[in-house]
């Protein structure tokens, strides 16, 4: 899976709005020029490429660089003064991007055995 099939699997499934109306390339710019109205999109598009050491959005991603690189986020969001919707919303995007890792190796493994 590369970054941008990540992020626009996250941008499908979280719940939430994530991507503002942007393709992840262009919210990446955005983001790493502080351009986007929300800090955790912005933290999360970064987090992930930089975890990863992507140079480019088709770059390849995996579940344990993906996890390494949302480490920070998620202490914070455990910490006793964070707001539940920041909570929830850290939650779901652990979920979610476990999800993610999980359907890509079905569909690995899917055609593996065609």
């Amino acid at each position: 899976m590369t970054y941008q099939q990540l992020i626009e699997f996250l941008d499908r499934h979280l719940g939430y709005p994530f991507l503002p109306d942007m393709a992840p390339d262009a919210a990446l710019r955005a983001a790493q020029q502080g351009g986007l109205d929300d800090a955790l999109t912005t933290e999360v598009l970064t987090a992930l490429y930089q975890g990863n050491q992507c140079k480019r959005v088709d770059d390849p991603v995996d579940r344990a660089h993906s996890f390494d690189g949302l480490a920070h986020l998620r202490l914070r969001s455990q910490a006793d003064d964070t707001d539940p919707a920041v909570f929830r919303k850290v939650l779901k995007l652990s979920q979610e991007l476990d999800n993610a890792f999980d359907q890509e190796l079905i569909r690995q493994r899917d055609a593996a055995l065609s």
